[in-house]
């Protein structure tokens, strides 16, 4: 990790893209699943205010493998929650005849 600014970027980048790909799908898919859409996009909301937050927690006291360990941690949570929230997106993908 560069540092904790790189790493909010790389959150909201991220959680952008999760938003964009619900967007897209209401796009093409009109108003069908709108509400789970909606529902997936204001979970990547909600975690990346999480995820934030988490980053600018205060790590005075802890040693240099404790704040690695820490925000190693983050971003492994960062990474399955965003492949989970896209996952679920491409689930409610309609066939289209």
């Amino acid at each position: 990790m560069a540092s904790k600014k790189e790493f909010k970027k790389d959150v909201n980048f991220l959680t952008n893209e999760i938003v964009m790909r619900g967007m897209i799908h209401l796009e093409f898919f009109g108003e069908k699943n709108s509400e789970q859409i909606f529902e997936i996009m204001n979970k990547a909301v909600e975690s990346r205010n999480d995820y934030i937050s988490r980053i600018n927690d205060r790590l005075s006291g802890k040693n240099a493998k404790e704040v690695k360990a820490h925000f190693k941690l983050i971003y492994d949570d960062l990474l399955k929650s965003t492949h989970n929230l896209l996952e679920e997106i491409d689930g409610l993908d309609i066939t289209v005849k």
